[in-house]
């Protein structure tokens, strides 16, 4: 989060839900956001696809049943608070529940449904239902969580759509803060919804090719991609003299008649082409390498306009490094302190090598599975029990990690975003505030009237920076009470959980199928993100002071740890106070 200056805003101060919308796009789109601020992988609509989906692997012997009762459960979970779906369907919710929620339900009937729901929930459908009521709200009562609530809807919508997330933060950013266009009023989110079209336009893609594709390229053109050392009469790379060459030195791959929306997407579907060819060489020649430079130029077709597009973020990058002095204190505490028993260090080392692994390859499916067989090799067999299914017993055990440290994460996160946009004004605010730590300063100040004026002293100053005032607002909310924080909790965990099963399923699906979910590069940060979690918290535990010795001991650790820590946060006409307020919501 952070805040961008309004100099092409008219009038802040009149139109402050459209800023406020604005800075929540900004950070929901920025590759480094924390998944808790992202949008979200799927909506009702897009539930109900992956529903009737999931059915027909079941069908195909791909998953197991179980799967469909789970997305079942999280369908009708969403489907409650989603109020573009209730907008839609024709029949309340009411008639749906008996069925969903019956276990019993043949899968027939169940497909029934979806498709009944999927097709009043269509995409198209969706997206104008969600534009209608964020115009609405917009020009209207401005309700900073109904807002909150449809511009997550929209923007998953429009990635689902197609839209790359990437060319979504570029518009987002030049329409409300670096373009030519003014903003006077609320009325311009319609030329803001106008940026995005509803049918795809032909792009042509240029690569530079490993000189091996050359010999092979007759055996491509079905896929429409021409191999030559001269580009066609209709590309023109004069404006990019480094990447064209007028030379016989330089093989291309020129990718036409891709039907997308973005330069992004463009990309990316050329790219998926060229891996194909790339895979399909690999078969009959091994010596040398079939590789392409990352950059490549894409043309749009309907314009004539060109664009250069660099390497994409990878998935797996997309996550916060250490600065490389934490970085390397905590290499020195991992080399030095670091140990387990032998057993156990095969297995950290191991699950180690695998998310190297992820990180150096560039093909999602690689990463996915790679991500998944280091989480499931991590979890210690010997604490499942009969009775629990393998991915009851994953869910059960990587939650707690998770959830012991989601208070403190946030609050960091928070602590930061209010450094970067305002450091003096942050500083003055914490300066009386007791506490050895960024997170312990913060949350006093958010939760103890004795702190009363320097909180209020603190949201004088953040003016137009709506988001940062309906954050520090939420936490203040979630910390208002024991029971308040328990619920958050709740919420948190079965978020974990409906996530952490999507991963299995896509993992199955790619195994069993070959067929790769769409969604696949957001899991991926999803699952990179809960490895790095367990991974590090296993380290501390065996290093100085040591607490475990064991890969098993650290998960049961943790797991008594959390349910220690979450029964005691759960007694009844508990209280936060200056004695406990660390405790209880940081877990120290």
């Amino acid at each position: 989060m952070r805040f961008r200056n309004l100099k092409k805003w008219d009038n802040p101060a009149g139109c402050s839900a459209l800023v406020y919308f604005a800075q929540l796009l900004d950070e929901m789109l920025f590759d480094f956001s924390l998944d808790t601020y992202k949008a979200s992988v799927m909506h009702t609509g897009l539930l109900c696809r992956e529903a009737i989906q999931t059915i027909k692997d079941v069908e195909l012997g791909n998953i197991k049943a179980p799967n469909v009762s789970h997305v079942s459960a999280e369908l009708l979970a969403n489907f409650e608070k989603d109020e573009v779906a209730l907008a839609l369907t024709s029949l309340p919710i009411g008639a749906f529940q008996s069925v969903l929620k019956n276990p019993k339900t043949p899968l027939k009937e169940l497909t029934t449904v979806f498709e009944l729901l999927s097709l009043q929930l269509s995409p198209h459908a969706y997206r104008l239902k969600t534009e209608e009521l964020l115009a609405g709200e917009l020009t209207g009562a401005g309700s900073v969580p109904r807002l909150r609530r449809l511009a997550r809807s929209y923007v998953t919508t429009l990635i689902a759509a197609g839209f790359s997330s990437t060319h979504l933060q570029e518009v987002t950013k030049d329409f409300f803060y670096y373009g030519a266009n003014r903003i006077g009023s609320n009325d311009a989110i319609l030329d803001y919804f106008a940026l995005f079209p509803a049918k795809p336009r032909a792009f042509t893609v240029v690569f530079r090719l490993h000189d091996v594709f050359e010999h092979m390229a007759e055996a491509f053109a079905p896929l429409k991609i021409k191999i030559a050392r001269c580009l066609p009469t209709e590309v023109d790379l004069s404006k990019y003299p480094s990447f064209a060459s007028g030379t016989d030195a330089k093989l291309y791959g020129v990718v036409s008649k891709i039907d997308v929306f973005d330069v992004h997407s463009a990309r990316r579907a050329a790219e998926n082409r060229v891996k194909l060819c790339s895979t399909l060489i690999s078969l009959f020649h091994h010596k040398e390498n079939p590789t392409w430079l990352s950059e490549c130029v894409v043309k749009d077709d309907e314009n004539q306009a060109y664009k250069l597009i660099r390497t994409p973020i990878n998935s797996m990058r997309k996550c916060l490094d250490l600065h490389q002095p934490v970085a390397s204190m905590r290499l020195r505490i991992l080399m030095s302190e670091f140990s387990l028993e032998k057993n156990s260090f095969s297995k950290f080392v191991r699950s180690a090598q695998l998310h190297s692994m992820a990180l150096r390859s560039d093909a999602e499916e690689n990463q996915i599975l790679n991500l998944w067989i280091s989480l499931e090799s991590l979890v210690p067999s010997e604490t499942k029990s009969d009775d629990a299914s393998n991915i009851e017993h994953i869910v059960g055990s990587i939650v707690p990690f998770l959830n012991i440290e989601y208070f403190e994460r946030l609050l960091y996160n928070l602590g930061r975003d209010m450094l970067r946009w305002n450091r003096v004004a942050t500083k003055k605010a914490l300066r009386s505030v007791p506490g050895q730590k960024l997170t312990d300063k913060l949350v006093k100040l958010l939760v103890l009237s004795q702190f009363d004026s320097e909180r209020i002293a603190l949201e004088g100053e953040f003016k137009d920076f709506h988001l940062l005032r309906d954050r520090f607002a939420y936490f203040r909310g979630v910390f208002s009470s024991p029971a308040k924080a328990v619920e958050a909790l709740d919420a948190h965990r079965l978020r974990l959980e409906w996530q952490i099963r999507r991963i299995y399923r896509a993992r199955n699906i790619i195994v069993h199928s070959g067929q790769t979910p769409p969604y696949t590069r957001a899991l991926i940060e999803h699952a990179h993100d809960y490895l790095d979690s367990v991974l590090s918290t296993l380290v501390k535990l065996a290093s100085h002071p040591k607490t475990v010795n064991s890969v098993a001991q650290g998960f049961k650790h943790v797991e008594l740890k959390y349910g220690t820590y979450y029964k005691s946060l759960a007694v009844k006409d508990l209280v936060f106070d200056a004695g406990n307020i660390e405790t209880f919501v940081l877990c120290r």
